[in-house]
């Protein structure tokens, strides 16, 4: 319908006929019915010159300067309109159309359809022709959330063209899930080029070649953005030269071959990125705006951050032109890559795992992977040397503390502790390959137990004291309810004879030998033993352990159990060193076969020894070190000893690392599975506060549309509060002049504070109740102490204005139009980017720095 008809409808024809202007207006009706334009504006004008000002003399004006294409004047003449007819919402609209191409600011065209939302009757056409170009402005501007609040105001709707709206503010959000559900559900036309640009976004945006048809069709179609997104999906998604033969067809038919952007987008899928990313950076050098984009998805793929910089700052002038524009989630994630500076410097590290724990779009997920691997590399070094400790715990013990993960929190400290103590070596073997023997020798004192392992399942752990004395931890499940007992060593053998020897789990011998103080000693059970829990203790010293001391039994030298126990210790990276004992008990030739047996197994089944297995005899050794020189020299502890000289207490430190980033990483591998739980449980939530928003939206939608009858239904439900209220006022105006109380300032604020008291409380309810709906609880954000604040500023109005308890309708009207915003106001709000994913990638990130290289 033309404006002329519809303001000649509500104003009516009396005006144009008592001013003898009838004529001018049929003349000018009848030219724009055969589509003659200029003479239908002629026949406006001479109608304004009889009837300045007149609203159908400038409806008339507005419709032939539409049909004539005259963006300028027709601007001009709804500026006029709309100040003479402000309560007719087709007038804002048509303002709004024209302001939007005449390209005045943005706030200014949103202005226009803001206020033909607000006087638009519900269900009517500019309702929703309000609403739908609001949602354009916004998607326009990227701002997603925003465009869907006001695409959920027209209510349960599956016209097209509200879901396609609908499903590319899902994907200006990120959410590729959500926006091909929109799309899937969705039945468009074949030659809709709006419908299959989204299609091909949203497959784009997957890396799925199947993009390319829908993009070409779309390009076809000359939907708006089309060429962009295509030259977009050709720069990064593979392609064979067919695709590429029917893109360049497409696009020398539409005259854009010579454009920055298909000459790089060709030049990427040909291989050929750094031309590609060189032409995108001339041309926005040159002040070609539109090359930013391409030039951005080039960056973000090479991980190039000089041209980064320069799209970056193309698109944030762009949108400082622009100031409704929100930047896309691309380029806000783009923002937080470190430059190549800040990753080499090791005090940058921290917080650029701050800013990269905020990445969420693919696009640039995979530089923010690397990113975070190079700035972990400065406290980890993937050569193995010393790791920077104290960076590393702090950050994983702030992880462990943010996942509330207290076991984490507790491992995280005793690696702080571990850090400061000597190079720790576990003794293990199989029953009776004589360990307690071998430590005994190693420390040249009868320390370890030995005569007593056999009958407990103990781990027992050697390490320098000044005073001499053992502790003895039971276990959890012990029947005393004494777990730890300190006893001298003197009496340590007749503690581990008593009757809950069977109840111990671990014993701390500590001793005044200065031999001591550069290696700590894990002395195990035999993994042979019949309890099992032997095999456990002796597993549980893998874990603790920085390298290990495998004793063999000349006799019978790695048995299928013993292959199988060291490949645990292969799996863990544990550094193993093999030596023979008994030696003494085999002939030197037969002695010469085993060593070459052993040397072929370990081949044979991939382990490696620390360095070369030897042969001793720890009896002998033991013997020697308390004064037998001839069985020290006939035990071979002289190449022992030197072995443990150099390459266990030599190699302390490098064993050391080893063992922390062992121990690092179970405890990271412990917090990984928290953070994954949280990651799902915060995806989650950011899930439910959509459908919350969405709900919200609807809610307040359908609302809008029903407000006088929800008014109505208030006013109905507080009519008792409001009979109170007349009571309260009543007793006070009793006998007093009716004008002398309307003018008294101190009865008006009593008004003012019993309507507040007597209606503000059970109008928060009902409104309370209206935004719960069916729901089975109130609304977050929009229970009734909520919208106190609200409900007090309406009912003091209200009162102030000398409303009367009688007609309460503007009261409650009032009361649900502020509902009505509060309500969209929540649904605004938009869920906080979450983090919590890039958490787990930070842990898996640590997880890989720390891996320990096989020996």
């Amino acid at each position: 319908m033309r404006l002329a008809e519809t303001i000649a409808g509500w104003f009516g024809r009396v005006e144009v006929v008592l001013a003898g202007v009838e004529g001018y207006l049929r003349d000018g009706e009848e030219a724009l019915a055969r589509g003659d334009a200029m003479t239908a504006r002629r026949a406006a004008k001479a109608m304004l010159q009889r009837v300045p000002h007149s609203p159908l003399g400038l409806a008339l004006l507005a419709d032939a300067c539409e049909a004539a294409r005259l963006d300028a004047e027709l601007a001009l003449t709804l500026e006029e309109l709309a100040g003479r007819v402000a309560s007719r919402a087709e007038v804002w609209v048509r303002l709004g159309r024209a302001r939007e191409r005449v390209g005045s600011p943005i706030d200014e065209t949103r202005d226009a359809f803001l206020r033909a939302l607000a006087v638009a009757e519900a269900g009517s056409d500019a309702r929703r022709e309000a609403l739908l170009w609001l949602a354009d402005l916004d998607l326009a501007n990227g701002d997603g959330a925003r465009a869907e609040l006001w695409l959920e105001r027209l209510g349960v709707t599956r016209d097209a063209d509200v879901q396609l709206r609908r499903a590319e503010a899902r994907l200006l959000q990120n959410d590729l899930t959500g926006a091909r559900a929109v799309l899937d559900s969705l039945e468009a036309d074949p030659t809709d080029g709006r419908a299959a640009l989204l299609r091909g976004r949203a497959l784009a945006i997957g890396g799925d070649a199947a993009a390319f048809p829908l993009l070409v069709r779309a390009m076809v179609l000359e939907a708006a953005g089309a060429s962009e997104a295509l030259a977009s999906a050709l720069a990064w998604i593979p392609t064979d030269e067919p695709t590429r033969a029917k893109i360049r067809a497409v696009v020398d038919g539409r005259g854009q071959a010579e454009l920055a952007r298909w000459k790089a987008a060709f030049a990427r899928a040909e291989g050929r990125r750094d031309e590609a990313r060189a032409a995108l950076v001339g041309a926005v050098r040159s002040g070609d705006a539109s090359a930013a984009r391409p030039l951005l998805d080039a960056s973000l793929e090479d991980q190039d951050h000089a041209s980064l910089a320069v799209a970056l700052g193309a698109l944030a002038a762009a949108a400082a032109e622009n100031e409704g524009a929100v930047e896309d989630p691309i380029a806000e994630d783009a923002r937080r890559l470190p430059s190549p500076a800040r990753l080499r410097d090791p005090g940058e590290a921290s917080a650029i795992l701050d800013d990269l724990a905020g990445v969420t779009t693919a696009r640039a997920r995979v530089w923010a992977d690397a990113a975070r691997a190079a700035a972990l590399a400065t406290w980890i070094p993937p050569s193995g040397a010393p790791s920077d400790w104290t960076k590393i715990l702090t950050r994983l013990d702030a992880h462990a503390r943010a996942l509330h993960a207290l076991d984490a929190t507790a491992k995280v400290a005793e690696l702080a502790i571990e850090r400061s103590r000597p190079v720790r070596v576990a003794i293990v073997g199989e029953f009776n390959a004589g360990k307690s023997t071998f430590i005994n020798a190693v420390i040249g004192a009868d320390v370890a137990p030995t005569g007593v392992l056999p009958t407990t399942a103990t781990l027992h752990h050697l390490r320098y004291a000044p005073d001499p004395f053992a502790r003895i931890q039971f276990h959890a499940d012990a029947p005393s309810e004494v777990k730890e007992r300190i006893v001298p060593s003197s009496e340590l053998r007749a503690a581990l004879k008593g009757g809950d020897a069977e109840w111990v789990k671990r014993v701390e011998i500590l001793q005044p030998i200065a031999s001591l103080t550069r290696v700590e000693i894990l002395d195990t059970p035999g993994f042979n033993a019949p309890d099992t829990r032997h095999t456990e203790a002796a597993r549980s010293a893998f874990e603790e352990a920085d390298a290990a001391i495998w004793l063999l039994d000349a006799g019978q030298p790695l048995k299928q159990t013993e292959r199988r126990i060291l490949d645990e210790a292969k799996v863990t990276s544990l550094p193993v060193q093999i030596l023979v004992n008994k030696a003494d008990r085999l002939k030197p030739e037969d002695l010469a076969t085993v060593m070459t047996s052993v040397g072929a197994s370990l081949e044979e089944t991939g382990i490696r020894s620390w360095a070369e297995p030897l042969a001793l005899s720890a009896r002998l050794a033991l013997q020697g070190k308390l004064g037998d020189e001839d069985a020290l020299a006939r035990s071979g502890w002289e190449h022992v000893q030197r072995l443990l000289d150099e390459q266990i207490v030599g190699r302390s430190d490098e064993l050391k690392e080893r063992g922390l980033r062992r121990r690092a990483g179970r405890v990271v591998t412990l917090m990984l599975e928290r953070a994954r739980e949280h990651a799902a449980e915060e995806r989650a939530a950011i899930e439910a506060a959509r459908a919350r928003a969405q709900e919200l939206a609807l809610r307040a939608a359908n609302l809008e549309r029903e407000a006088d009858e929800a008014a109505q239904v208030v006013a109905g439900a507080i009519g008792g509060a409001a009979a109170d209220w007349k009571r309260d006022l009543e007793v006070v105006v009793t006998g007093r002049d009716r004008q002398q109380v309307a003018n008294d300032p101190t009865l008006l604020r009593y008004r003012v504070d019993r309507a507040r008291s007597r209606l503000s409380a059970p109008l928060a309810r009902v409104l309370a109740s209206i935004a719960r709906g069916q729901a089975t609880s109130d609304v977050e954000g929009a229970r009734a102490d909520d919208l106190m604040p609200v409900v007090h500023a309406a009912v003091r109005t209200f009162a102030a204005a000398n409303g009367q308890a009688d007609a309460l309708f503007p009261l409650t009207r009032s009361a649900v139009a502020s509902l009505i915003e509060h309500l969209l106001e929540l649904a605004a709000a938009p869920p906080e980017r979450g983090r919590a994913e890039g958490r787990v990638a930070e842990l898996e990130a640590v997880l890989r720095g720390l891996d320990v290289p096989a020996v």
